[in-house]
């Protein structure tokens, strides 16, 4: 760059878009750091909102199983089959109306027995309401029957129950679970039916109601909500949300009548729980996966993080809709990092102008600073390439075959190939070094290399592990395969001598070998291809030892030396 380029990039044009680019790299830098935040915050709060919900769904499951547990119990006893089946008769006709059968069953004293007996059971149980109600539908005894006669004239009993949601499956002989409003109390509450059977036939059924008063502990937390298999919200920590509809849910597709039944009403608002497609608006680092992760709701400023829970064997699902805390921060923190981005990045460019302007007065000593660092370049190189091969047999080193046989590992677990591991050493190598000196057993270790290379493929791998150990990689090659191909190579040196070698040298090599397992680790496999070539010097040397993947034998030595 000379004077004229440098006054030209100087000039007010040039300032101003060195000044934009500053900016703009600022707000790459800015929005990457603020992703790094805002995923930490996401793992952090969605695991917390995760056992939020998960805690809710244990404590739904345990109150509704021992709200179960009652009626149930009910159905086993003596004293309610016996009423069943004695209240058998009792039935809604155009004869019989309903006042007619409430005095008829009030004045059996064996039913009236039966209520006490509901009555207590309901103080002890914390349920709401107990019935007994006949294979014909009609309530006989109750537990709001009591001693004042006007609440015994307003009591369920005589009451024809068949077009209870709840009831129709318990008369069927199935067990039946929902939620329901009352229709006389107007109260919401958890319906259970159980059918009773009496000597094998069906004779009514026990119904109990829990009401939703009694299990506002399930919504502490801000945020949760209950909804029924519906998708009616039948309980919220904010009561507002009460009556809503989760989007697309089941309550939606059914008529006027069946809402009316159920839950004697007919309009349930939609909660509007949708992926926030503001996010990115307001924020557009956010990246469009990480924005489909978070949702929006009525009432709710800045995206809000969703969890739910179904299958809790009710019907019954469990959700929790929580704002994003570290959203704000979020937002004020990018603005600051791309502020302070931005003058780091102006006071490099300034810096880099004085450089500049250096340079171009001292040409001379830059150009011999260039050339200094080439030099260090191709040192670096020089020292790279002898790093990752032996200096005296051309093998890999030890240091870069690891990490090779790490990175064949993985690739060989991503595409489900095989791979073989194989560990080779030189049989009387100490005997050559004492015998003929080290010279030759330099040249015995070259030799082998060589021959390695005329007998492997060009994807496989030899290195040198340390001394006349040498470890053989070979991908896509099964056990069987591989002892081939290692068998081949120990034939091979011994076949073919060194002529660099004296005549009386006779080279063999012991060689062990395993194959990849599918939960393999660099360590595994290598103690197996160890225990293998352990197995082939105790078995006589010069020759090949394969040891499956699935072989669980003790190490036979250890090879923690070799990491």
């Amino acid at each position: 760059m000379n004077r004229t380029t440098l006054r030209q990039a100087t000039g007010p044009i040039g300032f101003v878009l060195i000044v934009l680019a500053c900016w703009f790299v600022a707000g790459m830098v800015a929005d990457r750091m603020v992703q790094q935040e805002l995923n930490a915050a996401l793992h952090a709060q969605r695991q917390m909102a995760a056992s939020i919900v998960d805690n809710m769904a244990e404590v739904i499951a345990s109150d509704l199983a021992m709200s179960r547990a009652i009626p149930a119990t009910m159905a086993e006893m003596d004293v309610v089959q016996n009423a069943l089946v004695q209240s058998r008769n009792y039935a809604a006709n155009g004869e019989t109306t309903e006042p007619t059968l409430r005095a008829a069953l009030l004045k059996d004293p064996h039913l009236g027995a039966v209520s006490t007996f509901l009555h207590r059971a309901q103080g002890f149980s914390g349920l709401d309401q107990v019935w007994l109600v006949n294979a014909n539908g009609i309530c006989v005894a109750s537990s709001d029957v009591s001693g004042d006669p006007q609440r015994r004239r307003a009591s369920f009993v005589g009451v024809d129950m068949r077009v209870r949601a709840y009831l129709t499956n318990a008369l069927l002989g199935a067990f039946s679970e929902t939620y329901g409003v009352g229709r006389t109390s107007g109260e919401p509450g958890i319906f259970i039916a159980v059918p009773v059977y009496a000597d094998g036939e069906l004779a009514g059924a026990v119904v109990a109601k829990v009401g939703i008063a009694r299990l506002r502990h399930w919504v502490a937390h801000a945020g949760t909500f209950v909804a029924d298999d519906n998708g009616v919200i039948i309980m919220a920590h904010d009561s507002k949300l009460e009556g809503h509809a989760l989007p697309d849910s089941r309550v939606t597709k059914m008529s006027v009548a069946e809402r009316t039944v159920t839950y004697r009403r007919d309009a349930f608002p939609d909660i509007q729980i949708r992926v926030d497609n503001e996010v990115r608006e307001q924020a557009p680092w956010v990246s469009a996966t990480v924005a489909g992760q978070l949702f929006g709701s009525a009432g709710r400023l800045g995206p809000s993080l969703y969890q739910t829970r179904g299958g809790l064997n009710s019907g019954l699902s469990a959700h929790l809709v929580e704002p994003l805390s570290a959203w704000p921060e979020l937002l004020r923190n990018h603005k600051r990092d791309h502020l302070l981005v931005f003058l780091t990045l102006a006071g490099t460019v300034a810096l880099a102008w004085v450089i500049t302007v250096s340079y171009v007065r001292e040409r001379r000593h830059h150009r011999a600073t260039r050339d200094l660092a080439e030099q260090l370049q191709s040192a670096n190189t020089l020292l790279s390439a002898e790093a990752r091969h032996d200096a005296l047999t051309g093998a890999l080193s030890r240091r870069y075959f690891l990490d090779l046989l790490r990175h064949e590992i993985d690739r060989a677990h991503l595409g489900n190939q095989p791979l073989c591991m194989a560990i080779a050493d030189l049989d009387h190598f100490k005997q050559i070094n004492d015998r003929f000196g080290h010279a030759a057993g330099d040249r015995a270790l070259e030799h082998f290399v060589e021959t390695c290379r005329a007998e492997l493929r060009g994807a496989d791998a030899i290195g040198r592990l340390g001394g006349e150990e040498f470890g053989v990689l070979l991908p896509g090659t099964d056990l069987a395969g591989g002892r081939e191909v290692v068998e081949r190579l120990r034939l091979r040196l011994k076949a073919v001598p060194s002529a660099k070698l004296p005549a009386s040298v006779t080279l063999s090599v012991s060689i062990g070998i395993t194959e990849l397992s599918v939960d393999d680790l660099p360590e595994r496999i290598m103690s197996r291809a160890d225990m293998a070539l352990y197995a082939a010097k105790t078995g006589g040397r010069d020759r090949t030892e394969a040891l499956p993947p699935d072989d669980t034998a003790p190490p036979a030595r250890t090879v923690a030396s070799v990491w």
